[in-house]
């Protein structure tokens, strides 16, 4: 029976929109293309939730890989704290489980100065029982290592808990410990999955 919900952050508890950011933003197609590439869709992305590297340093590892945008890339850092809003739905959903009896905790990948920003300002935080963020260990999801210190910490027996997350990779990584794992696609869907695994919400 499961008594465990393991939350991600992005695109769960809150949209990671620097997709929509990029294109308010006016530029052209290509421009946009150079921005993501040099950026989030970047092999590079994942030191930024790491939390082992400076965010100066990064940010001159992102210009380096688009030259030709550096000014728009330094722009998309100067206002990276507006990218991930907190869903109308997550204090609502996250305060049900409790109620409901359920331990729920947090596993994401975060850079510090953001999650200590978001911490501060998202609702659903103060209901939450903990949580493992990325830049804390200095692991990111999917390495096991970020699985295995939430196990740890929490004391929590993976075959009663249940893990959504929006990407399946990270899903994946969870997989070999026991956890069940929901794909994040929408609240409606996720709620429906969750219901149908027994959890009552």
């Amino acid at each position: 029976m499961i008594n465990t919900i393991v939350l991600d952050i992005g695109n769960v508890l809150a949209h990671f929109r620097w997709e929509e950011y990029i294109k308010e933003c006016g530029y052209e197609e290509d421009v946009i293309r150079k921005i993501s590439n040099a950026t989030v869709l970047s092999k590079l992305w994942l030191e930024w939730d790491r939390g082992v590297r400076e965010k100066a340093e990064l940010i001159e590892l992102y210009c380096m890989q688009e030259p030709s945008v550096e000014k728009e890339i330094r722009a998309f850092f100067d206002n990276i704290l507006t990218f991930v809003k907190e869903y109308d739905y997550s204090a609502e959903f996250v305060q049900r489980l409790k109620a409901n009896g359920y331990r729920v905790y947090l596993l994401s990948n975060y850079a510090r100065w953001h999650f200590e920003y978001d911490k501060e300002n998202f609702k659903f935080m103060k209901y939450v029982d903990g949580g493992i963020i990325s830049y804390e260990i200095q692991y990111v999801k999917p390495e096991a290592e970020i699985y295995r210190e939430l196990i740890r910490k929490y004391d929590i027996n993976p075959m009663e808990a249940v893990f959504l997350d929006d990407l399946q990779v990270n899903l994946d990584g969870a997989k070999p410990f026991g956890f069940q794992t929901i794909l994040f696609k929408s609240f409606e869907q996720g709620i429906e999955e969750l219901r149908l695994l027994g959890v009552r919400v």
